[in-house]
């Protein structure tokens, strides 16, 4: 068996969004919309877990209270229902209040995972810090065409804008006509990729109509919707829909990702390979292993990467086992850091032509 490591060659920081730059990304007086819709209240819905809704709601409702304190809006979780593990979180406000209450329940998951009863120790004896959290919202399926817009690309705009990974259910919930729309990130990608997900909803909000919302009930086993490690695997005719087009990320790092393959067969731990050029590893590993820890534990999937050789210095292997829709997951994770180390590079080169191409005309009029 090939040996596993993290250790990255060197060390490449991919862009992120930052709490300085969320404002930059988002500006309402700018936005192209009604200014009746940048003041309309609306509520947007969540799916959370019992876990999760203790770290939302606080000891004595601390956190919750501090939420509504900070922005304006109306937040509550739904009651306990015996037996069952998901519980609706409702936050009710405006296109400016909204995203920054789920930034900051996002904020308050990411301190909750981190506690050391909830993270486990890693492979090296160490705990990794956890960064991002899924944030599970329910959006009315008549809207979601409006949220992945033309041939996918206001989804993409929206990813690339605010850097979180979103992905949806391809069936709606039981007995609703609602969808799960995952968003993936850094609290502050969150407060982003929601701000951009409500401009979505709020421009076509007259399709919200006659929506009928999901109820958790004994009856429903939705467990696969909000649990990572088997997200969707045992749900019957039911899969996870990366809404950005995989295959168009595929072609964008035609050259860099090689030798896919991914033998499928009648168990889902069958493995995913492909192979990188040994200088892009790095940004998918990240300081001290930290990115491909987070990946592992997004994905619910393990993740090994072959060593550099003798025999072979010049790429790769990465090897990823899970379920199917948890290896499509990691993949698009990665396909997502090796692409911004691609552009990353591409910028690079740019600079470094246009120098060589602006020092001959200034050695030609010296000699003139």
């Amino acid at each position: 068996m090939t040996p596993e490591t993290t250790e990255a060659p060197k060390e490449t920081k991919p862009e992120t969004v930052t709490a300085e730059t969320v404002q930059e990304k988002i500006n309402i007086e700018k936005l192209d919309l009604e200014d009746s819709l940048k003041t309309k209240t609306i509520s947007i819905r969540s799916l959370v877990t019992s876990k999760e809704a203790g770290a939302i709601i606080g000891k004595g409702g601390k956190n919750v209270k501090e939420v509504r304190d900070a922005t304006g809006v109306k937040a509550a979780v739904s009651p306990v229902v015996e037996g069952v593990n998901e519980r609706i979180l409702t936050v009710t406000g405006t296109l400016d209040n909204i995203p920054k209450a789920y930034a900051l329940f996002a904020k308050y998951l990411i301190e909750n995972s981190n506690l050391p009863a909830n993270n486990p120790k890693h492979h090296n004896g160490k705990p990794h810090v956890v960064t991002r959290t899924p944030i599970h919202l329910l959006v009315s399926h008549l809207l979601l065409g409006s949220i992945i817009g033309k041939s996918g690309e206001n989804i993409k705009e929206i990813q690339d804008t605010s850097k979180a990974y979103i992905i949806a259910s391809k069936d709606m919930l039981p007995q609703s006509t609602e969808r799960v729309i995952e968003v993936i990130g850094t609290a502050d990608a969150i407060h982003v990729a929601i701000h951009y997900i409500i401009v979505s909803i709020l421009r076509d909000i007259e399709k919200a109509t006659n929506n009928i919302l999901f109820k958790p009930s004994k009856k429903y086993n939705i467990n696969e919707f909000l649990n990572i490690s088997t997200h969707y695997s045992s749900q019957k005719n039911a899969s996870s829909l990366p809404l950005n087009d995989k295959n168009g990320l595929a072609a964008k790092l035609d050259g860099i990702v090689s030798n896919v393959n991914n033998t499928k067969a009648d168990t889902t731990q069958q493995p995913l390979t492909f192979k990188v050029p040994a200088n892009f590893v790095g940004c998918t590993i990240g300081k001290k292993g930290s990115k491909i820890a987070e990946i592992r534990k997004i994905s619910g999937t393990k993740i090994s990467i072959s060593p550099i050789t003798n025999e072979n210095k010049e790429e790769r292997t990465f090897t990823i086992i899970g379920t199917e829709e948890n290896k499509e997951k990691a993949l698009s994770l990665i396909y997502e850091l090796l692409l911004e180390e691609k552009e990353k590079l591409a910028k690079k080169e740019a600079k470094g032509a246009n120098k060589e191409t602006t020092a001959p005309q200034e050695n030609t009029e010296t000699k003139n």
